[in-house]
């Protein structure tokens, strides 16, 4: 897939995670231009690697990620269709539990109905029915839950490495183990980028490095405001006559006190993470091997939440890195000089949209405008007004 470095190309797209792949696939796929992928290390090697790959519509009373998402979920059922290439999906459902007359509570009714209006299948379960449906559960004290009926898992590495594939069948350059160091501007608009292998001469330049992306921007006079955090990650080996009494496992779901979340692994596996950690760490240096003393909070609280996993085994550990904006949205947006696109800051909930933003990256680039949804809402100058941008969410897992 690798190819020379090109003297010159319409559009330069900087970063092979999920976002910058999705994007060059849509460029090479939807539009004319010349289309080049450039990634530093190897395709998915920063965050997407490391993604979960939750793929869900509930965002509580938040409906542009819905869309983003509904968007999204149907691309990702369709990959192999769409891209020539398979991808590893399964399908699982998100709940969100709670006791009435609490935020969560708020929280879950109101996704409830977003997805109901946008046709997505969704599900209110009573307390009365949880022994019978979530038998492997711990869900004392709780009323209801809110079930994404349709939500899933895939692979970070998996589908940014089919993004990257079909790109290159389209007609894109992919070029791995070349670092974009410069951008180059004239006249106010970009002009190429420099990079450790010789310069690049484009009209337009996308950048979607994850948590590099502000040393990026800053090359123009931007002032991207993401902060990277360590997250924490480990798989557990259930016990053999849990995986047979259970065969679906858990739903996908926030353990208690809402800083985890757990979902079904490949393989049998059980995936229980930090969330939001706030633990501050540069993206090139940084231990990828779980604290001890997290690894242990982790499984204690999952165990409090499905206590017949007290005797897994740990299949595997390691950690990755959100790059995330003051409110935790996104930001998508032609901003600096003319040809200049950023896709940066989502906030640990990338990948379930990545589709959609790759489309939207398009028709940026092409039309100036998408109908995708309202991208304004994902603009970097809202930062300006308001350094905390739309203020935090009220439960963002």
């Amino acid at each position: 897939m690798d190819e020379p470095l090109p003297e010159r190309t319409d559009v330069v797209v900087v970063g092979g995670g999920v976002m910058g792949t999705s994007a060059a696939y849509f460029l090479a796929a939807e539009s004319d231009l010349d289309v080049a992928l450039l990634e530093k290390q190897a395709i998915a090697s920063g965050s997407t690697g490391d993604s979960s790959a939750i793929l869900r519509h509930h965002y509580g009373p938040q409906r542009i990620y819905t869309e983003l998402a509904k968007w999204s979920l149907a691309f990702y059922r369709e990959f192999e269709e769409r891209t020539g290439g398979p991808l590893a999906l399964a399908a699982n459902p998100l709940v969100r539990f709670a006791a009435e007359g609490t935020p969560a509570a708020e929280y879950a009714q109101a996704g409830y109905e977003v997805l109901a209006d946008l046709d997505v299948p969704v599900s209110r379960h009573e307390a009365d029915s949880f022994d019978e449906r979530y038998p492997m559960l711990d869900l004392t004290g709780l009323d209801f839950g809110v079930s994404d009926d349709t939500a899933g898992y895939s692979d970070g590495t998996d589908a940014a490495g089919g993004f990257a594939r079909a790109a290159a069948r389209l007609g894109a350059t992919v070029v791995s183990g070349v670092e974009v160091t410069d951008v180059l501007v004239e006249d106010d608009a970009v002009a190429g980028v420099e990079t450790s292998e010789g310069t690049v001469a484009c009209e337009h330049v996308v950048l979607a490095a994850g948590p590099w992306t502000p040393r990026l921007a800053a090359l123009v006079g931007l002032d991207v405001p993401i902060t990277p955090t360590r997250e924490q990650v480990v798989v557990l080996d259930p016990p053999a006559d849990y995986v047979e009494r259970f065969p679906d496992l858990t739903p996908t779901t926030k353990l208690r006190g809402g800083k985890w979340y757990v979902r079904p692994d490949f393989g049998a596996g059980v995936l229980v993470a930090t969330h939001h950690t706030g633990e501050v760490v540069d993206p090139d240096r940084y231990d990828d091997s779980p604290d001890e003393e997290t690894l242990l909070a982790l499984i204690e609280g999952l165990v409090e939440t499905i206590p017949e996993l007290d005797e897994a085994g740990i299949k595997g550990q390691y950690c990755g890195v959100y790059s995330t904006t003051p409110d935790h949205d996104f930001v998508i947006d032609q901003a600096g000089p003319a040809g200049c696109y950023l896709a940066c800051g989502f906030s640990g909930h990338g990948f379930k949209n990545a589709p959609a933003v790759g489309r939207m990256l398009r028709d940026l680039v092409v039309d100036g405008e998408t109908d995708i949804v309202d991208a304004s809402y994902f603009s970097l100058d809202r930062f300006d007004e308001n350094p905390e941008g739309h203020g935090l969410p009220a439960d963002s897992i």
